[in-house]
């Protein structure tokens, strides 16, 4: 089975030295949801700080998988025309 490595971004770079294995690259794309979803819940006070995390995985041969990325901001999003709708409603 191929090996996948998760690199974490949450202020800092966490790089994976030791990367798990996976029988496809959709499997290891899954896990990288469930990362995410595993470190903003139980980091969320780091991901407060810096209002940006990122979970990159890599192949075997250090190639791109898939890259997520959680931003907060306070504003709406520049394409997210329903917003500017519902906030200009009288």
């Amino acid at each position: 089975m191929p090996l996948y490595y998760f690199h974490t971004r949450n202020g800092r770079l966490s790089l994976d030295e030791r990367g798990e294995a996976f029988d496809d690259r959709q499997k290891a794309c899954d896990e990288a949801l469930s990362v995410m979803g595993e470190i903003l819940r139980d980091r969320s006070v780091d991901f407060w700080e810096s209002r940006a995390f990122s979970v990159v995985v890599t192949d075997q041969d250090r190639r791109p998988v898939v890259t997520l990325t959680a931003r907060a901001s306070d504003d709406f999003p520049d394409d997210w025309e329903t917003a500017t709708a519902w906030t200009s409603r009288s």
